[in-house]
């Protein structure tokens, strides 16, 4: 029996959606199940010899939260790290490949630390972009490779080789798994694929299985926080958000106390709050419904619309309306096992760990079909 050829195979497979409200990730070390990991997504330039000084906590608390790489002389302080010790943002204006290779690095490092590895592995990549940034995935391969040769951490430099790589537009995940489990009927329907995120709201559109290039807007769920934000004073958006999608589509008083601090007119702070909730939310559900339908095709030209992404499940009842005689199925019908919802991600899960699936199979029947090929020079 021919010998395993290991070199081909990485031995990390990872799988990223770089969302808006974080970084979600499927990783599979060579032999292992596949696991999740999240960071927060707040990037942020810092003083290498600053950061430096911060790997005595690494002893104390996750890799995720103490994260930070160097490529070069540019050095970015990564998701907990950057959002408590720097006061970084969301980082919500960059498109997303500006900041892709520095959350991918960092991400990388904390494999690497979570799961024991040597400071030089191998690694195939599957990263989810919007499809309105799409075409930046040209740009982010070489960057993501130079960088991955060598950089800076936390414990010393790394040197990553990469050996897979390829990018799908958001909802590319869930769409490979909706084509695998309908088989032939994809090519006879006409379907919508709306991905709703924290950032942004994307929409492709599969006629008889040719997809288009997809269209995406800023009209993901901190549209409706920004407007919460506008007709109210003193609140973080975070806290808000929180807040928000705990009260549902139905937000009581009981939602929002812990948000006044002061008690100062605080039935009147609690009622401008909900007055603010509810108008956001009409508005903000009349721009996404006003947009659907200029990208998308007509009522009677649909067969079926897959609606997915984190917003999604909060703004439920309000899309089944805007649908309602096209069949709706939601997340593509991808369901996230318990293993895989240890961080309470749920179907911000779905579109990462389809394409996950996906790239999984792609990587192993490519190393099957590079064994097939050596073992019939070996024979030749």
């Amino acid at each position: 029996m021919a010998k395993l050829n290991r070199e081909a195979y990485p031995e990390v497979i990872l799988t990223l959606d770089f969302g808006g409200s974080g970084t979600k990730g499927i990783v599979q070390i060579r032999g292992g199940k596949p696991t999740v990991l999240w960071m927060e997504p707040a990037v942020i330039e810092a003083n290498p010899i600053f950061l430096r000084d911060k790997a005595h906590n690494l002893g104390n608390t996750y890799p995720e939260n103490a994260a930070w790489v160097g490529i070069g002389e540019d050095y970015r302080a990564v998701g907990y790290l950057a959002r408590t010790v720097y006061r970084a943002t969301l980082g919500l204006k960059p498109r997303k490949y500006e900041l892709a290779v520095y959350k991918t690095l960092a991400v990388v490092w904390t494999i690497a630390e979570k799961f024991k590895l040597l400071d030089s592995f191998s690694v195939s990549l599957a990263l989810l972009l919007p499809p309105g940034e799409f075409e930046d995935s040209a740009f982010l391969k070489p960057m993501l490779k130079d960088a991955l040769d060598e950089f800076d951490t936390p414990m010393g430099i790394m040197r990553v080789h990469l050996i897979g790589y390829e990018c799908f537009p958001e909802g590319g995940g869930i769409y490979a798994m909706y084509c695998k489990n309908t088989g032939e009927a994809i090519r006879r329907k006409v379907i919508a694929l709306v991905m709703l995120g924290y950032r942004n709201a994307s929409a492709i559109v599969s006629r008889r299985g040719i997809l288009n290039r997809g269209k995406t807007a800023n009209l993901g769920m901190v549209r409706m926080v920004d407007l919460v934000m506008e007709r109210t004073s003193g609140y973080e958006s975070e806290e808000l958000l929180e807040a928000i999608i705990a009260a549902g589509s139905e937000p009581k008083a009981q939602h929002f106390y812990h948000l006044c601090n002061s008690k100062m007119n605080f039935n009147r702070q609690i009622e401008q709050i909900i007055f603010a909730v509810n108008s956001a939310r009409d508005e903000y559900i009349n721009s996404l419904a006003n947009w659907l339908k200029e990208v998308l095709p007509t009522k009677n030209e649909l067969d079926e619309v897959i609606i997915c992404g984190g917003t999604a499940d909060y703004l439920r009842d309000d899309l089944d309306a805007i649908f309602p005689v096209t069949p709706v199925v939601w997340h593509g019908g991808v369901e996230i096992s318990k293993i895989l919802n240890e961080q309470w991600l749920g179907n911000r899960l779905a579109d990462v760990w389809a394409l996950s699936v996906y790239h999984g199979i792609k990587v192993k029947a490519g190393l099957k079909n590079a064994e097939g090929s050596r073992q019939e020079a070996e024979v030749g």
